[in-house]
């Protein structure tokens, strides 16, 4: 009897051991399950997500109740408790400051917007002294809980389309946390359907278009009638309205949608989409819909990259195929076999099986930025003809191309001059002058001295006219090494384990075998390296202009504490001397084309594509732009002392503020409408292709690169008091600091150098 008592019991305990494993996890037990969200480790939080992906039936519904959260009611009522601080009822100010204060740091970003845009001036000073409490406070528990949440939103990928889930997510875009935003969008155009489209398209235009490009990713892949269509409007098929009004894409933008159209392709609305697409009136939409790849057979092996904040982590696998803004990366992750990273979680690839052949033909290099090999047919005053074995029989403008090189041993042209053309011959020899024609075998040029013939055997390269300077390419493309040397710089169409279908403003559309590619880079800009850098030398008080061997081609002397030089498109240059407090263009003798002297120790200044001169008056706390004439054209002077300033692409102002350690985003009406706290001693700041901004933080020795909500994506450390950086076009960053101007490339590893006395302006051109 006790024996079958004893079996019993063990029956019974086991019944009610499975039962209890079988139970639906409390909140505190979903928190104690998670501690792996709680690292900066891109593979930790990965290898979390897969953990939990594991027990996802007991812990579902812990799940969708933290992701469903009370972020719209939250927002809401903090708007409402900042409102108060304006009401007439002293109480009731009283009330929601203390409310504010104890609610905690999630509301910090809200109130930080409230003090810079108040209604009233007590608005203001209440929001700093909330501001102020909850630093003193500390935001220990806030973080804790936004990690957890932003890898919850993460693992949300990883699951199915529950109606429960999708109500949590659509919730959660409506998080204070831009990453957990991005992050429940993303779940949403992986999941979502009809009933979700619209909230997705709702976020094009939400917070002045911050989550726009993961939003145009999320709806070019969800599985809905309504997002397809959503996705013909923005690509120009259908007139734009309601929720798209107003809504334009850049090439990025577009070519994404593509991209991921390629992906679904079991997907007969998307193939349909694709197919109207073929006849589309944009070229680039037009090349990459009609781009086709071979069947997958084996997929390449590839190492990933990963930015992680302290260290850049490489992980071995293959891939999986590309979305709009993300990659999908198969065995480099134990806990999770395919494992989805964002374009910001992963930037670079590397193909380590993949040994350089470099071509014996000549190269083409485009002011775009691409490289291409092949024969160089013909050139005439209107074109250059290449036959290229990856895009065929090309004829391209002469005013698009660069030059060409006939030597193996040039790996990049620079040193073109704004003047004329220019013949590098084998001797190293330039023959200047104006190049008439060129064919297989000979290049006519006409000299001072008059016309000469000069063999191609005896030829190194062609540098063309240098154009003038022209703003930054906006675009955001990806990069591509070949094995050959070429380098495309352009849009990835379609993608298998094995093959890339690669489309290339200038060129068109081409299939590449993963086996031709040694490297590539997501998220760079485009533009040729021209190859002269000039360097402001503060202590030896001049200027001077190198060539790519670090050969001084032109210096001036006597210039007072030059702080900042750049070139102009006429040559002349237009230089911040710091010491005189004066802001002047000169020409290449010294002479003074114009000045602006009512200035305190300035800083920085550029000249505007207006004719006007941007300045960073650094003493006397202001930033100013004044016109040909010398009148002040508009003034930003609240409270800053600015150390760099940069007229960014949408008419807003960049600049570094060093009195409050912060970079902001400056509108023409006068408002911050972008700011980065937590940046001492800032010098320099650019903003990227990407949308990513470049600093650079003179104390600290590092020039960092953050995203839109601050967060650091790549740094470079070690450096000695840097005061400027720039990213170049080939991805690499030139870095002026003391004793010399290095630049670095997207590792760290230094590949230039010229030694000054205190370099505190570099800039390539």
């Amino acid at each position: 009897m006790r024996t079958q008592a004893a079996l019993r019991s063990l029956a019974l305990a086991a019944t009610f051991a499975a039962f209890a494993a079988a139970q639906d996890w409390s909140d505190d037990q979903l928190v104690a399950a998670t501690a792996g969200f709680q690292t900066d480790t891109l593979p930790a939080r990965l290898a979390q997500a897969g953990k939990l992906l594991a027990e996802r039936k007991p812990a579902f519904s812990a799940m969708v109740a933290r992701i469903h959260g009370d972020h719209r009611e939250y927002q809401l009522k903090i708007e409402h408790l900042l409102g108060e601080l304006a009401d007439p009822r002293w109480q009731v100010r009283e009330t929601a400051e203390r409310t504010l204060i104890e609610i905690g740091g999630r509301a910090m970003a809200a109130i930080q917007q409230k003090k810079e845009h108040f209604e009233v001036l007590e608005q203001q000073w209440r929001c700093a002294r909330i501001l102020d409490a909850l630093v003193a406070k500390g935001n220990d528990q806030e973080e804790r809980e936004r990690k957890l949440l932003h890898g919850l939103v993460t693992t949300a990928l990883y699951l199915d389309p529950e109606p429960r889930l999708l109500r949590a997510l659509r919730s959660a875009v409506g998080h204070t946390d831009a990453g957990i935003t991005d992050g429940a969008i993303r779940a949403l155009g992986k999941l979502g359907g009809d009933e979700e489209a619209d909230a997705v398209a709702g976020m094009l235009t939400h917070k002045n278009g911050m989550h726009r490009l993961v939003a145009v990713a999320a709806l070019a892949r969800m599985q809905s009638p309504k997002a397809l269509a959503h996705c013909k409007a923005l690509l120009g098929g259908t007139p734009r309205a309601g929720r798209l009004e107003g809504v334009t894409l850049d090439a990025t933008a577009r070519l994404s949608i593509v991209r991921t159209l390629h992906q679904r392709r079991e997907d007969a609305g998307a193939q349909a989409l694709l197919a109207e697409l073929k006849s589309s009136p944009d070229a680039l939409v037009a090349a990459a819909a009609k781009a086709t790849l071979p069947p997958a057979q084996a997929p390449a092996k590839a190492r990933f990259t990963l930015p992680d904040k302290d260290q850049r982590l490489v992980v071995d696998g293959t891939i999986g195929g590309f979305l709009a803004d993300a990659q999908l990366v198969v065995g480099a992750f134990p806990e999770l076999p395919v494992a989805e990273l964002s374009f910001t979680d992963c930037d670079t690839i590397d193909f380590p099986d993949h040994g350089a052949a470099p071509t014996s033909q000549a190269r083409v290099f485009l002011n775009q930025g691409s490289l291409i090999a092949g024969d160089v047919l013909a050139i005439d005053p209107e074109t250059v003809r290449v036959r290229s074995p990856l895009f065929g029989d090309l004829v391209l403008p002469r005013a698009r191309v660069q030059g060409i090189a006939y030597a193996p041993t040039l790996d990049r042209l620079i040193g073109a001059s704004s003047d004329h053309e220019r013949v590098r011959l084998k001797s190293t020899e330039f023959v200047d002058g104006e190049l008439v024609n060129a064919n297989a075998t000979q290049v006519v040029v006409n000299t001072a001295e008059g016309q000469r013939s000069v063999p191609i055997a005896d030829v190194d390269g062609l540098l063309f006219k240098r154009p003038p300077a022209a703003e930054p390419d906006p675009t955001t493309y990806t990069r591509l090494d070949l094995v050959t040397g070429e380098r495309l710089i352009g849009f990835l169409a379609d993608t298998t384990g094995d093959h890339f279908a690669v489309v290339v403003p200038d060129l068109g559309a081409t299939a590449l075998p993963l086996t031709q590619v040694m490297h590539v880079e997501l998220g760079v800009g485009g533009g040729a390296m021209w190859g002269f850098t000039l360097i402001a030398d503060y202590s030896d008080n001049r200027v001077v202009e190198v060539d790519e061997q670090g050969r001084v081609v032109f210096a001036m002397e006597d210039v007072f504490g030059a702080w900042d030089a750049e070139c102009l498109d006429n040559g002349n240059l237009l230089i911040t001397e710091f010491s005189v407090s004066r802001v002047r263009e000169v020409d290449r003798k010294g002479n003074d084309v114009w000045a602006f002297e009512d200035l305190k120790n300035p800083y920085d200044a550029d000249r505007l594509p207006n004719g006007n001169t941007l300045i960073a008056d650094t003493f006397g706390s202001r930033v100013l732009e004044v016109d040909k004439a010398g009148q002040i054209v508009w003034s930003f002077t609240k409270d800053i002392r600015p150390f760099d300033v940069d007229r960014l692409a949408n008419g807003n102002t960049l600049v570094c503020d060093v009195i409050k350690d912060r970079v902001i985003e400056i509108s023409p009406n006068g408002d911050i409408v972008w700011e980065v706290k937590g940046m001492p001693n800032a010098h320099d700041a650019d903003r990227l292709p990407n949308g990513n901004t470049l600093i650079t933080l003179r104390n600290k020795g590092q020039v960092v690169e953050v995203d839109r909500d601050g967060k650091i994506v790549w740094q470079l450390d070690g450096l000695s008091s840097p005061s400027d950086a720039d990213r170049l076009p080939n991805g690499n960053t030139l870095v002026a600091e003391n004793l010399h101007a290095r630049e670095f490339d997207r590792r760290g590893n230094e590949v230039w150098k010229k030694e000054m006395t205190w370099s505190v302006e570099a800039n390539r051109y």
